[in-house]
């Protein structure tokens, strides 16, 4: 497991809705599972805190599984062919370019040579990194533009770009114990053993704000999805969400659900209230989670 005071930035992708304040969190409930299912991936902060021998990591979202798969293999080839990129808007804009292309171009990762899948990945860190923050997985991430801080108030964005690239090599050890799918997510959970040294850890799309993801998902696919997890009678189950009516009737404490509620960030980093919720006792030991 690598601790946060080890990395530059704390995810593969500045997701939208990531979960980095409460990853350490989700590393401590998963503890003593040997083998981890992320069904739903992300910008993958949480993977970073998750200390099992065997992490099998899915999405849909193509882009970024294929950058995970370019990082865990050749993370240091990353670091110097992005090292060589401006932070200009030109970069940025043919990035996005060539993101869209292989869009329309259809996802066979079997006609793919290695060096379109490493282009690939280099063209979306830089959609990533350059372009404004938390757009990744969003349906408006290879639309903005670069992010330019004309006054010395905050953080500048180019520290920011240049701090994740040198995150890389350290992604590219943690993304070497992982084994990639880009599966739907119920077909993903199919294949997740139920047994003890099992754990399960599920971000989807939030209820409402998750309406901005490119890969969304509804309340029909969220009650599906409680109905599915509450089948695990010995994996351990994690799940993440932010406060809403139907998440708190479809994983009732009365029904054997924990909830560990805390307080994120938003975007623009105001508050927001978030909740693990777990299918028996919690496992972190002390602090405001217990």
């Amino acid at each position: 497991m690598t601790t946060k005071r080890e990395m530059p930035v704390r995810a593969l992708a500045p997701w939208f809705g990531a979960g980095r304040m409460i990853a350490p969190l989700v590393g401590r409930e998963l503890a003593g599972c040997k083998w981890v299912g992320v069904p739903f991936a992300g910008g993958m902060s949480e993977i970073a805190e998750i200390d099992a021998r065997s992490i099998a990591v899915n999405d849909l979202h193509r882009h970024v599984m294929n950058m995970a798969m370019v990082v865990a293999v050749d993370a240091s080839g990353m670091a110097r062919a992005l090292s060589r990129v401006p932070f200009h808007p030109d970069a940025l804009k043919f990035a996005q370019a060539k993101c869209l292309e292989m869009e329309r171009g259809g996802w066979d990762f079997g006609e793919l040579a290695h060096s379109a899948e490493f282009n690939w990945a280099v063209n979306y860190f830089i959609c990533c990194w350059m372009g404004r923050s938390h757009k990744a997985g969003g349906a408006d991430e290879f639309n903005g533009g670069i992010s330019t801080r004309w006054n010395a108030n905050g953080g500048d964005s180019n520290t920011r770009y240049r701090s994740a690239l040198r995150g890389l090599v350290e992604w590219g050890r943690i993304m070497r114990r992982c084994s990639f799918t880009c599966l739907d997510a119920f077909e993903f959970l199919e294949k997740c053993p139920d047994t003890k040294e099992t754990g399960i850890y599920c971000d989807p799309p939030w209820l409402i704000l998750g309406d901005k993801y490119t890969h969304k998902f509804s309340e029909s696919g969220h009650q599906r999805l409680a109905a599915r997890l509450a089948e695990f009678k010995h994996a351990r189950v994690v799940l993440r969400h932010g406060d809403n009516p139907l998440i708190e009737e479809l994983y009732r404490e009365d029904r054997g659900w924990t909830w560990l509620r805390s307080e994120g960030r938003t975007q623009t980093n105001e508050a927001k209230d978030e909740s693990l919720i777990l299918n028996g006792p919690s496992r972190a030991d002390g602090g405001m989670f217990q």
